[in-house]
Parts: C-alpha cells; sequence; structure tokens
C-alpha cells in the first residue's frame, strides 16, 4: 500500500523559480529606487528601509508603496531639460 504523506506535492521547480525572479525583481527595482531618491523625500532613514526590501516580497511591497513620500511635481526636476544659471 502506497501511503500520502499529509497530502504534500512535490513543489513545482518553474514555479519556484518565477516567485524568486518576482522577489530579485521587487527588490532590485526597490534598492535602486532607495539609493537614486533623496533622503527627503523618503519617510524613515535609508539604512532601516534598505535592511526592510530584503523581507521577501513584503518588504519591496511595504517600500514601494508606503515607504517613499509623494512627489511634488512642481521642484521634481525629471522629464524637464536642464537648466544652467
Amino acid at each position: 500500500m502506497n501511503k500520502r504523506s499529509g497530502g504534500r506535492r512535490k513543489p513545482n521547480a518553474g514555479a519556484l523559480g518565477f516567485l524568486a525572479g518576482v522577489q530579485l525583481t521587487l527588490a532590485a527595482v526597490a534598492w535602486t529606487d532607495l539609493a537614486t531618491r533623496p533622503a527627503t523625500e523618503i519617510r524613515g532613514p535609508k539604512r532601516r528601509w534598505a535592511l526592510i526590501i530584503a523581507v521577501n516580497f513584503v518588504g519591496p511591497i511595504t517600500y514601494l508603496t508606503w515607504g517613499r513620500r509623494p512627489m511634488d511635481p512642481a521642484t521634481h526636476a525629471v522629464g524637464r531639460p536642464h537648466e544652467e544659471s
């Protein structure tokens, strides 16, 4: 008689690889944003956010949704040509 071990199934390597790729992509995007964004546009210290981003999916999503302050379009220079004084 063949016993089943509690109904557990073997993890699918393709799904695990996909989820790992999503997690690494989220972390890379969040760390890049953290490194390039001025500290005044971040809620809290950058070091703390760098550690939080390392926590699975939760860290990068938390940083990207809550850790950044809303940008003021009037003072944000991205997309505008550089003006020399």
